[in-house]
């Protein structure tokens, strides 16, 4: 695909190219940045992704954590794919609204109970949103 120099390009993509939902009436805005990264290379940032369905609007919205807990390619770096709490269990639990994917199921309920801060950012916690993150590829 091809795009004219300048600002407001739309994208279209092609009938039975997607997912089909039947009787439903959707549509996915995404917000993206192209900036020129060194002479004639250019690199798109996506901003926000926007799902409507049915006219109920839905905002994706990044995990922060989650590709440690399905990448098997951990670096010295890597804080790894166990809770922050008990160090044992792979994490499963996203704090919201911060988005933090950092706790186990198990410390997640105990967490509740004991404060309302994220363990990483320390903001207050309105819920938790347990993952089941499936690692298996089929073949």
């Amino acid at each position: 695909m091809s795009c004219q120099q300048g600002l407001g390009q739309k994208f279209k993509q092609p009938p039975g190219a997607g997912i089909d939902l039947p009787g439903a009436v959707t549509s996915q805005i995404t917000e993206a940045v192209l900036f020129e990264k060194e002479k004639g290379e250019y690199k798109v940032r996506v901003v926000k992704q926007i799902l409507s369905v049915n006219g109920m609007r839905y905002e994706h919205r990044e995990i922060y954590g989650i590709g440690n807990s399905v990448d098997n390619d951990l670096d010295g770096y890597d804080p790894g794919k166990e809770c922050i709490i008990c160090l044992s269990e792979p994490r499963d639990t996203t704090v919201l609204p911060c988005r933090h994917m950092c706790i186990c199921s198990g410390c997640a309920k105990v967490l509740r109970f004991q404060t309302n801060r994220c363990p990483i950012c320390r903001q207050p916690v309105d819920r938790l949103s347990e993952i089941k993150v499936n690692n298996k590829t089929d073949e």
